[in-house]
C-alpha cells in the first residue's frame, strides 16, 4: 500500500484508546494527523527493536484481547509480489512491459515465538499465496509442490521449528555455542532457556487461553540447531536449502539435508583440512633458496559410540536408535542373544528354550534393575559429561527418535559371561563358558587426525575396531593425494601400521613412503615394550632429525589427546542420536571449535592460513 489509510481498523483503534487513555475519536482524529508522518518513517532493526522493548507489556494487555489479533511480532514473507516474472502479467499497450502479480489468499495463525530478548512470546505468521505459479510464501520459506525453498537473500530474525512455533536466529546460535564451548545438552538447553532466560514481568501477562504452548523441550532446541546450521551451511556456499514439505516429522523433513552435509564432511569436508601455521608446521630455506615445509599432523581415537548395527563392521542405518540390527539383517532379532547359538528365540525373550541361556538373560534383566546398573551409571558418568539432572516435558510435535541419552536401560550394549558370575553351588563339571550380548551394539570410536597446533583436519567412525588397516583407510580418504599428505603422522600404534603396510601392495607401501610416521613420545616410553624392533626400528621420533631442534621436540605430539579431553565431553549427548545427526553434530562441533582454535593462533602470531587446495589435491 503505497499511502496510509484513511481510517485506521477497528482493532488497532481499540488497541491505542487502551493503550493511551482516550477515546476511538481521539485516536483517528489524531491519525489524521500524523498518518503522513508516521507512514512515511522507515523503522531500522535497531528502532523496531527499541520499540518491542518499550512497548512489549501493552501489547501483551491489550492487543490480544477481545480478538484484536496485535502481537508484538507479526512474520511476514519478505516480499509482496511473487519474485517470479513469469507470473507478472503483460501490459496491453506494450506486452513487452512485464507487471508484478501481487501475492493473495493471506492467511494467519497463532504462533509462539522463542526470543533471545523476552522468552517466549505470542505472535502471529501469515503467509501468502501466488495463483500462477502455485506457490505458497511463508516467513523464511516458499513452498512449491512438496518442496521447501529456504531465502537465501532475504534475512529472516526467526525460523519456523513445527506449524506453530518459531525460534530466533540469535537463540540458535546462542545454543549452538553453549553446546560447543560447554558440552550443553539440548535439553539443559531448554532448561537454561527457562529458568534464567524467561523475564517473570513478561511471562505474568502471557495469555492463559493461547492455542499453543510457551514452553521449550529438547525437540525445540535440537530441531533449531539443526534447521539454523544447515542455513548457515548453505549460506557460507551460496546455495538455496531445499528440504520435504511433507515429512512425518520436524526429523525425517531434515534428515535428507543433513546426510548431504555429511557426505560433504567426510574426508577432505572441513573448512580447515588445509589449514597451515607456524606452530604445525616448518618452514625452512635451503641453500639453494626453495623453501620447504614439515606439516605434522596426530592421529589418535576417542570413544564415544552411537547405535549400529549388531553385525560386526555393517555400516548400514538402524531404522530406529532402539534397534539391535538394520532392516538387512532384522532377521537376527530372532536368534538366540547367546554367542554360537543359532537357535530360535522363544516368544517374549532374546534368548531360545535352553535353560542356561535363559538363566543368563534373566540373570541379566535383574542385574539391569539393581546394584550393577547404578555401578554401571557411576562408571559412565566419571568418564562422560552428565547429560541431565531433571526429567523436561515436551509439548512440540513429537519425533520417533530419540534425541539424547537419559542413563542405561536394557537396551544398553551389555555382554555377559556367565563363567564371571560366581555362585556357591558350582557344578562338578567346573563353569561352563556361556557368553551372550544383550541389547544393542555401539560403534567402537571416533578417529581424530588433529594438526599439532590443535586444529582438527577430519573425523571417520570406527565401526569394529581401531584396528591399523582402518587407521590406514582413514589417512586415504582424509588425504585423498600425495600432495595432500602430511610430512609427519604420529599415531600411538604407528609400529603395527608400519608392519601391516610392509605387507600390502607396493601401490600403497609407496604411497606412504615419504610419509614420516613416529609414535608419539609418552606411548613410546611407556606403551611400547622397549625389546619391540619394529617400533624401534621404524617409530622412534628420533630418527627424524627434522622433529627436534636443540634438543627439544619442534612439534606436540600430544595434540589428539588433549582434543580428545574436549571431544570426549559429548559422549552423553550424542550417544542416542541416529547416525545422520551424530555426525552432522560432531562436525558442526569440530567446525565452530576449528574458527576459535584460528582466531586463538592469530592472536598468538602463528600465522594460520589456509594451503590452496587446489594444490593439494593435485594428481601429480
Amino acid at each position: 500500500m503505497a499511502d496510509p489509510p484513511e481510517i485506521l481498523p477497528w482493532n488497532i483503534v481499540d488497541f491505542l484508546s487502551d493503550v493511551l487513555g482516550i477515546s476511538g475519536d481521539a485516536v483517528q482524529n489524531s491519525w489524521l494527523s500524523l498518518r503522513t508522518i508516521a507512514w512515511e518513517h522507515d523503522y531500522l532493526a535497531a528502532e523496531a527493536h527499541a520499540a518491542r522493548v518499550k512497548h512489549i507489556e501493552a501489547f501483551l494487555r491489550y492487543g490480544l484481547i477481545q480478538n484484536r489479533g496485535l502481537g508484538i511480532y507479526s512474520l511476514e514473507p519478505p516480499m509482496r509480489t511473487c519474485p517470479d516474472r513469469a507470473c507478472g502479467p503483460t501490459m496491453r499497450s506494450n506486452t513487452h512491459e512485464v507487471l508484478e502479480r501481487d501475492l493473495v489468499e493471506p492467511s494467519r495463525l497463532q504462533v509462539t515465538l522463542f526470543t533471545q530478548e523476552f522468552g517466549p512470546v505470542p505472535g502471529f505468521a501469515n503467509s501468502t499465496y501466488c495463483r500462477k505459479c502455485y506457490t505458497h510464501y511463508f516467513h523464511n520459506y516458499h513452498v512449491q509442490g512438496n518442496v521447501r525453498r529456504y531465502y537465501m537473500h532475504e534475512n529472516t530474525d526467526f525460523i519456523q521449528i513445527g506449524t506453530h512455533f518459531y525460534v530466533e536466529r540469535s537463540l540458535c546460535e546462542l545454543f549452538a555455542v553453549m553446546m560447543a564451548t560447554a558440552w550443553t545438552s539440548s535439553t539443559n538447553c531448554a532448561r537454561i532457556y527457562h529458568e534464567g532466560m524467561v523475564k517473570s514481568h513478561i511471562s505474568s501477562l502471557l495469555p492463559a487461553d493461547w492455542r499453543v504452548g510457551f514452553e521449550m523441550d529438547v525437540k525445540a532446541v535440537s530441531n533449531s540447531f539443526f534447521l539454523h546450521s544447515l542455513l548457515l551451511d548453505n549460506q557460507r556456499r551460496g546455495t538455496i536449502l531445499e528440504l520435504p514439505h511433507q515429512a512425518s516429522s520436524p526429523a525425517e523433513r531434515l534428515r535428507p539435508a543433513l546426510e548431504q552435509r555429511n557426505l560433504r564432511m567426510a574426508g577432505t569436508g572441513q573448512d580447515e583440512w588445509n589449514h597451515g601455521c607456524t606452530t604445525c608446521c616448518w618452514f625452512d630455506k635451503r641453500d639453494d633458496g626453495t623453501m620447504t615445509v614439515v606439516r605434522s599432523t596426530v592421529t589418535d581415537g576417542v570413544t564415544l559410540g552411537r547405535p549400529c548395527c549388531g553385525v560386526h563392521d555393517c555400516l548400514e542405518r538402524l531404522p530406529n536408535v532402539k534397534c539391535r540390527f538394520c532392516k538387512k539383517h532384522e532377521n537376527l532379532d530372532n536368534i538366540c542373544a547367546v554367542k554360537q547359538c543359532s537357535e530360535t528365540v522363544s516368544n517374549g525373550y532374546r534368548t531360545c528354550a535352553e535353560p542356561t541361556h535363559r538363566w543368563l538373560e534373566t540373570y541379566y534383566e535383574l542385574a539391569g534393575k539393581g546394584m550393577f546398573q547404578l555401578k554401571r551409571r557411576l562408571q559412565r558418568a566419571q568418564t562422560s559429561q552428565p547429560n541431565d539432572a531433571l526429567p523436561l516435558g515436551t509439548i512440540l510435535e513429537t519425533d520417533e527418535e530419540i534425541l539424547e541419552g537419559d542413563g542405561a536401560d536394557l537396551n544398553e550394549p551389555v555382554e555377559f559371561d556367565a563363567s564371571t558370575i560366581v555362585c556357591d553351588g558350582k557344578p562338578d563339571t567346573g563353569n561352563r563358558v556361556v557368553r551372550a550380548r544383550f541389547g544393542r551394539s555401539m560403534t567402537h570410536n571416533e578417529e581424530l587426525c588433529v594438526s599439532s597446533c590443535g586444529i582438527i583436519l577430519g573425523r571417520a567412525t570406527f565401526y569394529g575396531s581401531e584396528a591399523p588397516n582402518a587407521v590406514v583407510q582413514f589417512w586415504e580418504a582424509l588425504f585423498p593425494t600425495k600432495k595432500s599428505l602430511p610430512q609427519v603422522l604420529w599415531h600411538d600404534n604407528n609400529c603395527r601400521i608400519m608392519a601391516m603396510l610392509r605387507n600390502e601392495p607396493k601401490e600403497r607401501q609407496d604411497y606412504f613412503a615419504d610419509v614420516a610416521k613416529p609414535v608419539d613420545v609418552f606411548h613410546f616410553k611407556c606403551k611400547h615394550k622397549e625389546g619391540d624392533l619394529d617400533c624401534g626400528r621404524d617409530c622412534n621420533a628420533l630418527l627424524w632429525p627434522e622433529l627436534s631442534v636443540d634438543g627439544k621436540w619442534r612439534f606436540n605430539s600430544s595434540a589428539a589427546e588433549q582434543t580428545n579431553a574436549w571431544f570426549g565431553g559429548f559422549q552423553s549427548i550424542v550417544r542416542e542420536m541416529p547416525v545422520e545427526r551424530y555426525e552432522f553434530f560432531l562436525d558442526e562441533m569440530i567446525r565452530r571449535r576449528n574458527i576459535w582454535m584460528v582466531k586463538l593462533l592469530a592472536n598468538r602470531g602463528c600465522h594460520p592460513h589456509s594451503i590452496p587446495r587446489e594444490e593439494l589435491l593435485a594428481d601429480n
